[in-house]
């Protein structure tokens, strides 16, 4: 297994800042955060309630990775006084630009979360939302929040959820055959021909993508194949949590919640072939127990 070092981690996330929509080659920037902002809440409308912008109103907000800044200019607009920290110089001058051009402000700050300059106690909520499962070292970012977080503080994050359908089954059974014939380009090309075009194109882009890891690393090790199938075949570092893992991550927190929602309906291969003929009720009940994010809502 290769470790990564943070700037490698760096590299990767400042070359594919998370959560830029396919609009974003159009040269109106103001278009192109507005698209992003409408995209990620309708694909994923639940963060609306858990991040709960309007109740921070005049408090100290930190989050953690504030990616291209979606959820940062929520916060800013119910006038929390928002710190945004990320990794890479990409996410800090896209969330920069976000923030001036709607006319909001916060400070954004390019850190890395293992070691903040802040002050012990100094924010009353820390937010952080995909990021700290992507870290070489997420224990030493959570014992930088619980440092930084004020009494009776209170945090929201997400994480990966391991025991999700998506992981059990598709990451941990159909990608891996996947995987071990990702090379058999024109038989793979044949059984894309069951789909429509728009989806043969991207099974076919996936199919050569994974061919490419499989010649550099053509057998990973469990902590790397977990890695190629959250963001990107090339991401670094991903972590998955069970609920015990993630109470023991944040076990210095209290009145510790943990609840697990999300279906990706566009990207996973099951729900792509087998999502449509499933009812509604098996849809919700899949999500709320085997939902792909875990969320953590604690208290120091």
């Amino acid at each position: 297994m290769h470790n990564f070092t943070i700037k490698e981690v760096e590299a990767f996330w400042n070359s594919h800042p998370c959560g830029l929509s396919e609009t974003s080659g159009i040269n109106n920037k103001k278009f192109v955060f507005e698209q992003t902002e409408k995209e990620r809440y309708a694909k994923q409308a639940r963060i609306l309630s858990y991040a709960d912008f309007p109740s921070h109103r005049g408090k100290r907000v930190l989050e953690v990775g504030c990616g291209i800044g979606t959820d940062a200019i929520q916060f800013t607009r119910y006038r929390a006084l928002y710190t945004g920290v990320d990794l890479t110089q990409a996410a800090v001058d896209i969330t920069k630009e976000r923030l001036k051009l709607f006319r909001q402000s916060g400070e954004i700050l390019k850190i890395n979360a293992e070691k903040l300059p802040f002050p012990d106690n100094y924010f009353d909520h820390v937010y952080s939302f995909g990021v700290i499962h992507h870290s070489s070292n997420p224990e030493k970012i959570v014992e930088e929040i619980y440092r930084v977080l004020k009494p009776d503080g209170s945090i929201t994050v997400m994480l990966y959820n391991r025991t999700s359908f998506y992981y059990l089954i598709e990451v941990c059974i159909i990608r891996k055959i996947f995987f071990k014939i990702c090379h058999k380009k024109e038989l793979l090309r044949k059984a894309f021909t069951l789909f429509n075009s728009k989806l043969q194109e991207r099974f076919e882009l996936y199919r050569a993508k994974l061919a490419q890891m499989k010649r550099l690393n053509p057998a990973p090790t469990s902590h790397e194949w977990v890695s190629m199938n959250t963001d990107d075949i090339f991401c670094p570092i991903a972590r998955v949590y069970s609920k015990a893992e993630a109470k023991r991550l944040f076990r210095r927190f209290t009145d510790f919640k943990t609840e697990v929602w999300f279906i990706d309906r566009d990207n996973w291969f099951i729900w792509l072939v087998l999502g449509f003929f499933l009812p509604r009720l098996i849809v919700n009940w899949l999500e709320f127990n085997f939902g792909w994010f875990r969320m953590i809502l604690a208290k120091k």
